[in-house]
């Protein structure tokens, strides 16, 4: 099997990340399987050709180049214009997100592609083999305490959520001092009580996708008066709708906005703050992965892998101009 990596070109060329270090390249190299990089794909995290060249991949000067082999691996979900360049039948191996964005599931079987999303590929216990989650709430709370006007220890966190996303944050705010409460399930119906003097809020509720179509909030605008001012929102899930009515996603070029006088940021792609370390991680998780694909192919992989497969030809579903797409 030969595969393709590209340069991320997400967030308005200001991820820096590439999804396969020179380390793990070689492995593949050394395990038969063919390495087509594109040129600079790693200078964001100032690495060379050269480091690719001994680790045995071959460098290609365009993207199409290395888009159209067996398989591409990319971070993020690729473009209409990425996926046009891929082979009949090749595998798109990168963070689909179907059920919140069904386009980019669309572009990879428009080019008779076949997409394996990267955050369905979960072990059986349910633990997602691809993440950063926690790197999510560290970096996002991180940057939050650096844009806001007060310095942390004068600062009251309320964290909505207390998965590993949560956790990420509560450890940070945690350790800089911040007086930090944690709102559970039970406690949103009272969720207007604890905004009241809360500096920061932080949303790392993975928000079902029934109430994101019916539109339902736990904090609605009107109840942000009841924050503090200066007063943020750090939403860490960046689903869209969420369970804050004034979220949306944000980038790293553009990470925040106003609204009623509070802070909202929402960028999607945290750990693109820590380009070097969540790269290093991200290859070390896809290895074994890729390997897996390449020996077994997707027919043969076990069901981590298979079950993480877009299956666009099993249920598309056009209704009032909305297509969806099921996972097997």
């Amino acid at each position: 099997m030969d595969i393709g990596i590209i340069r991320e070109r997400g967030g308005r060329g200001s991820d820096r990340r590439v999804i396969l270090m020179p380390a793990e390249a070689g492995q593949l190299t050394q395990a038969g399987i063919g390495v087509y990089v594109e040129s600079g794909a790693g200078s964001g995290l100032q690495i060379t050709d050269e480091q690719y060249i001994k680790a045995g991949a071959v460098i290609v000067d365009t993207p199409e180049e290395a888009i159209g082999r067996d398989m591409i691996v990319k971070l993020k979900a690729l473009s209409a214009q990425e996926a046009a360049f891929m082979k009949p039948g090749g595998i798109a191996l990168a963070m689909i997100h179907s059920e919140q964005s069904p386009q980019n599931a669309m572009a990879i079987a428009q080019a008779g592609g076949v997409a394996v999303a990267m955050e369905a590929i979960c072990n059986e216990y349910g633990e997602r083999m691809v993440d950063c989650t926690d790197m999510t709430g560290e970096q996002a709370m991180i940057l939050a305490f650096h844009l806001f006007e007060k310095v942390p220890w004068d600062c009251k966190v309320l964290v909505m959520g207390y998965g590993r996303v949560s956790t990420g944050a509560i450890t940070i705010a945690s350790k800089l001092g911040a007086k930090v409460q944690i709102l559970r399930k039970c406690q949103y119906p009272y969720i207007e009580h604890f905004l009241e003097g809360t500096d920061i809020l932080v949303n790392g509720i993975t928000w079902p996708k029934e109430k994101r179509d019916n539109y339902e909030y736990v904090v609605t605008r009107p109840m942000l008066q009841r924050l503090n001012r200066p007063g943020m929102v750090v939403d860490l899930s960046v689903d869209y709708p969420n369970p804050v009515e004034t979220s949306r996603p944000t980038d790293m070029r553009e990470p925040t906005y106003e609204v009623d006088g509070i802070v909202h940021m929402g960028i999607y792609g945290y750990p693109a703050l820590v380009p070097y370390s969540s790269s290093e991680r991200y290859s070390r998780q896809l290895l074994p992965i890729i390997l897996e694909i390449a020996e077994k192919g997707l027919d043969g992989a076990g069901p981590a892998i298979r079950n993480a497969i877009v299956d666009w030809r099993s249920r598309v579903e056009i209704e009032a101009g909305k297509t969806e797409y099921a996972a097997l």
